[in-house]
């Protein structure tokens, strides 16, 4: 709901003139609503407000206790802060105003750095102890509000996003060749590492001590999955429905109207249709209709809509036109590489949301991560029986697919992909793991990245945790490591972080009621079984859709919110593309073969117009394309070599 950054020396806090003004002003899009500043010998806190609970003056940030020697900028929603409140009261705690910030200050003063363990919610802060001369920085379980630190000489410096990191005098950027590497396969740069070698960004689940002894970084919550063999579908979707019904109860109150994204999609219709059970306000719901039939589900949305009886808008493509221009400054508002381009139509829905007079909204991220929603969950079962093959049949799959994928058909590509990640994992199970999340495979980064600018560069796979021996094939450790790596990798560093940069660049807060503690907590006892049948995922959110929604809908398979760029560029971007990657003055030239690059432009043409693009599909064309080009544009923006 806000923005924060700050500046912290435990002795004396060096000048830095205009800094706190202009991170406001960098941050003035999380929070239009209000500024507010804190500063003493050792600490400069800035805040931007954007109001949902306690509309008043005294919600205001920075916040302090009674006397002052407790300060905090705080981001996110405390879900059970009346709760908490209502408990602290009774220890005779004296609070203002009805802002869940409050909580937070009078907690700390009750259990100190372990009121983190207390709080359920979304949240990032900086919290200030003057007699202690400490900071504390903190964040949420799952990673869903984002914050970042840099230390430049004693001083640290915080913020919701680098770019008012990056305005402070005193530090100078430096490009992480490894995190880039990373980001190369992946189209994100897994946490806690930045595109910046001096910039990391706080986990999830994590709070991070500074004084003048020295500075702790402390993990309060670790995602651990740990399947139940004895649950059963009806009984479990029996308990997600008790749950489901109270959290979006809880996410919806604010002092202001709660909207939701309706995708037409099984997770953010299961949160409109509990909406509408737990509300008589009629709910607000919003989705974005596409000029493409195949990436369009805006019939499924309308007819959520119409069941739950929500007071509906479709949002056109074409609302916020896709100029060259305005393409390009999405990608650099992320402030490093970035190149899921879904961040497009969520930009769109967030704008028309706030458009429309709405700053808050719920929405179905984090079903799939939980509940097994992804592709590769029951692809599981097919690549364990890949793997029990004898190896001529692997090769004899592989190189079958290989060629049906020079027909471009994309069976013929998920048959030579799936052996390939079989062939993989027999050798080193996080291989496989890590090939579920690239796009470009090490040895397809290795044909990318010139050899002298990747030495010493590691595999992507050491982010993911793989386990012995791999011959096993035990599809449910399989899945059991899938889903953890899900919350560990993925999650924070590429669904939730489009969410957060996207909606906060609109000015709206989106919360993610199927990420709430006591959701997350069901999901993770699940057994593959209850993921998956081999064909579809999230097999018990789908039996509550089946009581809750529409037949068509709780049956409808996963879509994702793709988007059909070949039909959405111009075809002035084509050029843009080349005048990018491909002039004397490109930077990413200097590392990447430039054959290659010139050869995914080419074929990225040809799919535009209709016709082949070899052995790569039209979204993979765009997706290693858009992938240079994410790095091309934040090389240039901050002036960086390899």
């Amino acid at each position: 709901m806000c923005g924060l950054a700050g500046r912290f020396h435990p002795v004396q806090l060096p000048e830095a003139t205009n800094w706190a003004a202009a991170a406001c002003a960098l941050l003035a899009h999380r929070g239009p609503d209000g500024a507010g500043q804190f500063r003493d010998e050792r600490c400069e806190l800035v805040h931007r407000r954007l109001a949902l609970i306690d509309l008043t003056p005294t919600g205001r940030q920075p916040m302090g206790n009674e006397d002052g020697t407790v300060q905090v900028v705080f981001n996110g929603e405390i879900y059970n802060h009346r709760e908490l409140r209502s408990q602290l009261v009774q220890q005779k705690h004296v609070f203002r105003g009805t802002s869940d910030t409050e909580v937070i200050v009078h907690l700390y003063e009750e259990l100190g750095v372990r009121l983190v363990e207390k709080l359920r919610g979304i949240f990032a802060f900086a919290l200030y102890d003057v007699a202690r001369r400490s900071l504390l920085l903190a964040r949420d379980r799952f990673g869903v509000k984002p914050l970042f630190y840099a230390c430049a000489g004693e001083q640290w410096i915080f913020a919701s996003e680098m770019k008012a990191i990056l305005a402070h005098p005193g530090l100078r950027p430096g490009l992480d060749r490894q995190s880039c590497y990373d980001f190369l396969g992946l189209g994100f740069i897994p946490e806690p590492a930045t595109g910046f070698s001096n910039i990391a960004a706080l986990p999830g689940g994590h709070t991070l001590t500074v004084r003048a002894e020295g500075e702790r970084l402390t993990s309060y919550e670790k995602v651990a999955a740990r399947p139940d063999a004895q649950r059963t579908l009806v009984q479990t979707a029996d308990e997600l429905e008790g749950r489901l019904l109270d959290v979006v109860s809880r996410q919806s109150v604010a002092d202001v109207p709660v909207a939701s994204l309706l995708s037409g999609g099984i997770d953010s219709s299961l949160v409109v249709a509990a909406q509408r059970r737990t509300s008589a306000r009629t709910a607000l719901t919003f989705n974005v209709r596409f000029p493409d039939r195949d990436h369009d589900e805006t019939p499924l949305a309308r007819s959520v809509a119409e069941y739950c009886g929500t007071d509906h808008h479709t949002i056109d493509a074409d609302e916020h036109r896709l100029t060259p221009e305005s393409l390009l400054q999405l990608f650099r508002h992320f402030d490093q590489p970035f190149a899921d381009t879904s961040l497009i139509p969520m930009y769109w829905v967030s704008a028309a949301v706030r458009d429309r007079g709405v700053v808050c909204a719920l929405s179905g991220d984090g079903g799939d991560e939980a509940f097994g929603g992804y592709a590769r969950f029951w692809r599981v079962n097919h690549i364990a029986s890949l793997m029990r093959m004898p190896s001529p049949v692997r090769r004899a799959a592989m190189h079958a697919g290989r060629a049906l994928a020079h027909c471009t058909t994309d069976r013929g590509r998920q048959l030579a992909r799936a052996a390939d990640l079989a062939d993989a994992a027999r050798r080193n199970t996080a291989a496989l793991l890590s090939g579920f999340s690239n796009y470009l495979s090490e040895a397809e980064k290795c044909d990318l990245v010139r050899p002298e600018a990747n030495v010493g560069l590691l595999p992507c796979h050491r982010h993911f945790d793989g386990f012995a021996p791999a011959v096993s094939c035990d599809v449910e450790e399989l899945s059991r490591r899938i889903t953890e790596t899900q919350f560990a990798v993925t999650l924070p560093s590429d669904m939730l972080r489009k969410v957060d940069m996207m909606s906060m660049r609109a000015s709206i807060e989106v919360r993610v009621p199927l990420l709430d503690e006591e959701l997350v907590a069901l999901g993770l006892t699940l057994s593959h079984k209850l993921k998956t049948d081999g064909r579809r995922g999230k097999l018990v959110l789908r039996e509550l859709a089946r009581r809750w929604l529409p037949r068509r809908v709780a049956s409808h398979p996963k879509h994702g919110f793709t988007i059909p760029l070949d039909t959405m560029l111009s075809g002035p971007f084509h050029g843009r593309l080349e005048e990018l990657l491909c002039s004397a003055d490109a930077r990413t030239a200097t590392f990447l073969d430039s054959k290659l690059v010139h050869t995914w432009l080419a074929r990225l043409t040809l799919a535009r117009s209709g016709r082949s693009g070899g052995t790569m599909s039209r979204g993979g064309l765009y997706q290693r394309v858009f992938t240079v080009l994410a790095l091309e544009l934040w090389m240039r923006e901050h002036a960086l070599s390899w």
